[in-house]
């Protein structure tokens, strides 16, 4: 962490943290602003926000966060997307054999987004912003923009190096929560899960209830920046992590009943995921947006990761397609496509589908111009009807419902309807796997079962394999309680902070 901050509080924020594949950095580069003071006025504001968003992909190697590596770390950790074989960019996340010292890191570009919303933050509390009183509403919007960003930043942070909130309450170690520019010298150690949690709500309260989160898509604003449903859909995520299922559940049915957006349809859903489709922004609450092709290491990005085009790296695994196509009607079958070029590929796998087509080549032809999902509808759906099945009662009906909507939105089998006569574990359980469905691919699984304490199965043995290759014993099945559920914090921070070196995961 001191390493981190030696760096950032020098104003050094290297140019691969600016990715030339967005158009915010249309404007002033986003790193033109080297330290805290010198955000003075309103331009100077805005350019700073388009840095942040910008840092949200990752760095110049273009794996360490939205770009690809948050993503498939959701999924190939768990049991529905596995690498295709050894030596693959997802392999270690994989495998789960990494140690201290080369396991994968998703700590240093996170802590540079964060730095970059807390200067925002700072420079408004602290009123050096000269012209402010011109700019009084856009610049309380871009306040609470970057309230949101940092409680994200920080929610992916505690879900990757600290136990879910479901373990223990809390009660064990997170990560640092950084609310404010730090200096040279500062050493801070972990906070718990719990007080991570605490002041992450509290960000994203805060900005919903100041009603400044101003952008609003149906009224012209622009796809790709936070507004007031994106933050309400940010806070019901974080209330069913924290089993607060009675806010989750009445949070979502607030975005379903109020927001602007809307499901896709059955004929909408497979062409959707192009950008370029009209119906793209209608169920996509917020993305980060991908405007050019033409940066340092666009190959590296999720969508030529997972295209078969590209360096076909991560594929879903036969349990998950066996599950997906009991139901051939469902259109979510449509996005899971076969091998079509490759004849060596072809040769193992055959036509069953296995490459995960969200981040599709579109009518740009070309993947790596896909836009990065982040928060859709139809996870706030699934959020209402997973929160009704744990709180049961009243609550169940109204569930069930919600599920059926979307479902109704998804297959025209009419099996597939949710009966309001089912058991509560049952619901819970239909819930989940519903879950799985609608958002493989987008870096969930992994996380939803270790909240909600599911073990993981990839296979037992030989005769379940299915197309996973060898994994060590461990790996092939395990819950969260196997030391590797959590990542490292990185040697280069514990090196030089001995807080974090004494407070540094298990295992490790």
């Amino acid at each position: 962490m001191k390493r981190i901050y030696n760096i950032l509080a020098l104003g050094i924020i290297t140019a691969g943290l600016s990715s030339c594949v967005n158009n915010w950095l249309d404007q002033n580069p986003s790193n033109g602003t080297p330290t805290g003071s010198a955000i003075t006025n309103y331009n100077d504001a805005r350019t700073a926000m388009y840095g942040m968003y910008d840092g949200l992909q990752g760095n110049s190697d273009y794996t360490q966060y939205y770009a690809a590596r948050m993503f498939y770390y959701g999924d190939v950790r768990g049991d529905d997307m596995q690498a295709r074989t050894q030596g693959m960019r997802t392999s270690s996340c994989y495998e789960m054999r990494y140690t201290v010292d080369d396991a994968p890191n998703m700590w240093n570009i996170q802590y540079n987004v964060i730095r970059r919303a807390n200067r925002l933050i700072e420079a408004v509390d602290n009123k050096t912003i000269t012209d402010a009183e011109d700019y009084q509403d856009a610049l309380a919007d871009i306040y609470n923009q970057a309230k949101v960003v940092r409680a994200l930043v920080h929610f992916d942070l505690v879900k990757v190096y600290g136990m879910p909130y479901t373990y223990d309450n809390g009660a064990s170690l997170g990560v640092p929560f950084v609310d404010k520019p730090l200096g040279r010298d500062a050493l801070p150690g972990r906070d718990k899960v719990s007080e991570v949690y605490a002041k992450i709500t509290k960000d994203l309260e805060d900005a919903i209830n100041s009603e400044a989160l101003t952008i609003s898509k149906k009224a012209g604003g622009k796809q790709g920046y936070i507004d007031l449903w994106a933050a309400k859909a940010l806070l019901c995520r974080v209330y069913l992590y924290m089993n607060k299922n009675q806010e989750a559940f009445d949070l979502a049915k607030e975005i379903i009943k109020d927001s602007p957006y809307k499901l896709w349809t059955i004929n909408q859903y497979a062409e959707a995921w192009d950008k370029q489709d009209p119906n793209h922004t209608q169920e996509m609450i917020f993305e980060i947006i991908n405007n050019g092709s033409d940066d340092w290491a666009d190959r590296e990005g999720i969508g030529y990761l997972l295209h078969e085009d590209g360096y076909a790296d991560a594929i879903c695994t036969k349990s998950f397609v066996d599950m997906l196509q009991s139901d051939p009607e469902d259109v979510r079958n449509d996005v899971v496509l076969p091998v079509m070029y490759d004849e060596d590929l072809y040769a193992v796998y055959g036509e069953n589908p296995i490459f995960i087509n969200k981040f599709p080549l579109g009518a740009l032809d070309d993947m790596r111009l896909a836009n990065l999902p982040i928060l859709r509808l139809s996870e706030v759906y699934l959020n209402a009807a997973e929160a009704a099945a744990k709180l049961g009662g009243t609550a169940k009906a109204e569930g069930i419902d919600l599920l059926n909507k979307l479902l109704e939105n998804r297959t025209t089998a009419v099996t597939a309807k949710v009966p309001a006569t089912i058991a509560d574990d049952e619901f819970l359980t239909r819930v989940l796997i519903e879950r799985r469905k609608e958002l493989v691919g987008e870096g969930q699984r992994f996380f939803d079962a270790m909240r909600n304490d599911e073990k993981i199965i990839r296979y037992t043995n030989e005769a379940d394999q299915g197309w996973h290759y060898s994994l060590i014993k461990e790996s092939q099945s395990f819950d969260r309680t196997y030391t590797k559920v959590l990542l490292p914090i990185p040697v280069s921070e514990t090196n030089v902070n001995p807080t974090l070196k004494a407070q540094q995961n298990p295992g490790y």
